[in-house]
């Protein structure tokens, strides 16, 4: 029973998923093990006055009721910033907020229980705009924050007010990102058990099982090697699944009960309580001389963190300085803004804060290439940096193909037809970058630690502290260790998501796991070649060498099974392993955001062609062009996969999708309200990969999964622009906004 719920499986696990064999975490369960509920808040911001949960402990069926009275209270949370509880005491922060949890026998008991608690409220004033969070007078979210702004970044390069004195054209305005959910297909939900032998463990569909199980043994008061997070496969996330309270709450329900909880939430509770997408607020200008060649950009971003931090400190940072190592601003200056509201916290989504940014600045290039009179493709070729250069921030560009990137995307669009287009059709172009992890994440550690071992039969295996989300980190480890031992991908299982059991890992986050995790993994196999070699040797006594999966001594081939049987003859059974740690040189950015924070750097060019109605405002998107430098391309089918799902995942976001709240409460908590593409949204789209290899990436790669979402929404803004004449500067560019744009009062 231990073993199935432990977080292995199979790299080459397609079978398993399209059989329905695949066990996520609703199919995990223990014996004894209950159901878990939550009682929450519904209010935005209140005074708890009363709270009585006597008649929900006499529910029939019912082991433990907690409230904040049974539970810790040591400041914590997964950021610097701990403003976390386990449960509220003497306030509510957001509709939502977890007050109460009950654990029974059965859901229906669970039920009862959360309907027979008694609670009475005195509501108090609530602040649901970052604006208007930080003016005098507004409601204070947390005492310690008087201003309700935790963070303020402030950074600048050069001297922006002497380039806007010597300014020719300059473009701007207010732009902003919306909250997006972000709609994986498994539900949100956590499993946990407590004894005193074995300590507190949690399974749990995390990115991040180290850092969850730091930031959840500090909410206990545990050291950490008494918290132990396993991750079952996990279906879906794009960044909703980091540290969740829900994980904390079962883990106190099951140590208040000493028997196991499981809590899985519906999707309504899911869509009520979600933590979207951080939503931005950007006030942004670019100037330019006669020529086009950008001067500054002067940026503001407003951010939203909802009534406590998750990770959106990293959202605001990236968006005040990623894309300004696209191109040459020359002088730079950004002020970040987050702040305390009374809407549910905010956290990761894909491209995290970079796609948001990109938005705007690219809106805004296409607006400075209209005023020139310029191609929008030539303005960003005058502009953007090129492999061996160091960026304004710091990043050092061993690689960037991000030239060629736009000469690529220009062909296979038909970009030069831009000027032919029959009417309400339009052509956006947009370009991105990204890292291939971030040395910032956690300023302790950068990098990542492989096991590599050869087992009995002559399979290899490898661990690994990074997370498979369904992205293929794990067939792309097992390609990457098969090419380096010369052995079948087949032939090799990769195993992660169980922090009692394999190498410390940061987590799958920032787009660092092929290049952090893949080049600990070809690191750890090279050694294991070594070794086998010099295993070899010592058994035969002669000179051996291992090539194409087998070891060769004076024209005789030995299998690795055979291999492997010396060893364990030598060691009492054991088995032959190493363990492999990749440092990358990367440069951890000072107080001025200045530094290398990744080994290498992806990027990408897009164009969207759609066409619009404009007695709808309803825009289709008809056509679709990638381009992308990630290096050495490992597993083309997968790798395309991203770039077609990434695209997918923008279209719905700039057209469609949108988690409407208002004051604090979310309008469309269900699948039918809130509406993502569907087959009939997304057009053919055409990838295209400019490879060359990377020297700091395994087999030469860079990353993919997120510099393939980051162009998206200003490609299609831009097309929509260029169909239009009319400018978009909120998203989603919905059916609404669009005609309302179209048709102005």
């Amino acid at each position: 029973m231990t073993e199935k719920l432990t977080g292995s499986r199979s790299p080459l696990d397609l079978q398993s998923k399209l059989e329905g064999r695949t066990r996520y975490l609703h199919d995990l369960n223990l014996p004894g093990q209950l159901v878990g509920a939550i009682f929450r808040s519904p209010y935005p911001h209140a005074r708890i006055v009363r709270l009585d949960v006597s008649r929900a402990r006499e529910v029939p069926g019912v082991a433990a009721v907690i409230t904040a009275d049974d539970v810790p209270h040591h400041p914590y949370g997964p950021t610097k910033y701990k403003d976390w509880n386990i449960l509220a005491k003497d306030r509510v922060l957001f509709i939502g907020d977890e007050i109460a949890a009950v654990a029974a026998e059965s859901r229906e008991a669970a039920a009862k229980a959360i309907a027979a608690i008694e609670a009475e409220f005195e509501p108090l004033p609530g602040v649901f705009d970052p604006e208007e969070a930080m003016t005098a007078g507004a409601p204070t979210i947390h005492e310690e924050t008087p201003n309700n702004r935790p963070m303020h970044i402030r950074l600048q390069r050069g001297d922006v007010e002497a380039a806007k004195r010597e300014a020719a054209v300059v473009k701007g305005g207010r732009y902003r990102s919306n909250r997006i959910y972000q709609g994986h297909l498994e539900p949100v939900g956590a499993m946990a058990s407590w004894s005193d032998e074995e300590g507190l463990t949690i399974w749990a569909p995390s990115h991040i099982p180290y850092r969850a199980r730091e930031t959840y043994a500090a909410g206990f008061g545990l050291p950490e090697d008494r918290v132990r997070i396993i991750v079952p496969p996990i279906g879906g996330s794009f960044g909703a699944k980091y540290v969740l309270k829900v994980h904390v709450i079962a883990a106190a329900l099951a140590m208040a009960a000493r028997r196991p909880v499981k809590i899985i939430l519906d999707r309504y509770e899911d869509m009520i309580t979600a933590h979207p997408r951080v939503p931005l607020t950007f006030d942004i200008e670019i100037g330019t001389d006669r020529e086009g060649r950008f001067l500054y950009k002067d940026l503001a971003v407003y951010a939203d963190a909802g009534a406590r931090v998750y990770w959106s400190p990293n959202v605001i940072a990236t968006a005040c300085t990623r894309p300004d190592n696209i191109y040459h601003f020359r002088n730079v200056r950004a002020e970040g803004h987050l702040c305390y509201t009374n809407n549910s916290p905010t956290t990761c989504m894909r491209g995290f804060g970079n796609a948001e940014m990109l938005f705007a600045v690219e809106s805004v290039i296409d607006e400075i290439a209209l005023e020139l009179g310029m191609d929008p493709a030539e303005l960003r070729l005058k502009n953007i940096v090129h492999e061996g250069e160091t960026t304004i921030h710091g990043y050092r560009l061993d690689t960037c193909k991000l030239e060629q990137c736009i000469e690529q995307v220009k062909i296979l669009s038909g970009w030069d037809r831009r000027g032919q287009l029959p009417p309400n059709r339009g052509l956006g172009l947009a370009v991105a970058n990204h890292v291939s992890g971030f040395r910032a994440i956690d300023p302790r550690f950068d990098g990542s630690t492989a096991v590599a071992r050869l087992k009995a039969d002559g399979r290899v295996e490898i661990e690994t502290g990074e997370i498979e989300l369904g992205q293929g980190m794990s067939l792309t480890y097992a390609r990457i260790a098969g090419q380096t031992l010369g052995i079948p991908e087949t032939a090799i299982t990769v195993k992660s998501g169980d922090t009692g059991r394999y190498p410390f890992g940061i987590g799958t986050l920032a787009s660092r796991s092929t290049v952090m995790g893949g080049n600990a993994v070809r690191k750890a196999a090279e050694s294991l070649a070594r070794a086998i070699a010099g295993l070899a040797a010592e058994a035969l006594g002669k000179e051996a060498v291992f090539q194409a999966g087998n070891v060769v001594c004076e024209g005789r081939t030995y299998p690795l099974s055979e291999v492997s049987a010396w060893y364990r003859a030598r060691q009492a059974g054991e088995e032959l392993e190493v363990k492999e740690t990749y440092v990358p040189d990367t440069e951890l950015p000072d107080a001025t955001y200045y530094g290398h924070p990744s080994p290498n750097y992806p990027f990408a060019a897009h164009v969207a062609e759609v066409e619009v109605d404009p007695e709808t405002g309803r825009t289709q998107v008809i056509g679709y062009w990638a381009v992308h430098d990630s290096g050495t391309i490992i597993h083309e089918t997968m790798a395309k996969g991203q770039v077609l799902g990434a695209v997918a995942q923008g279209i719905g976001w700039v057209t469609m999708e949108d988690l409407l709240v208002k004051d604090g409460r979310v309008l469309n908590p269900s699948m039918m309200d809130y509406r993502m593409p569907g087959v009939k949204d997304i057009p053919e789209i055409e990838v295209k990969f400019i490879e060359g290899a990377d020297p700091n990436g395994p087999l030469g790669a860079k990353s993919i999964g997120e510099v393939a979402l980051d162009p998206v929404p200003g490609a299609i803004a831009n097309a929509i622009a260029h169909a239009t004449g009319v400018r978009g500067y909120e998203l989603p560019l919905s059916a609404e906004r669009v005609w309302r744009a179209l048709h102005p009062e």
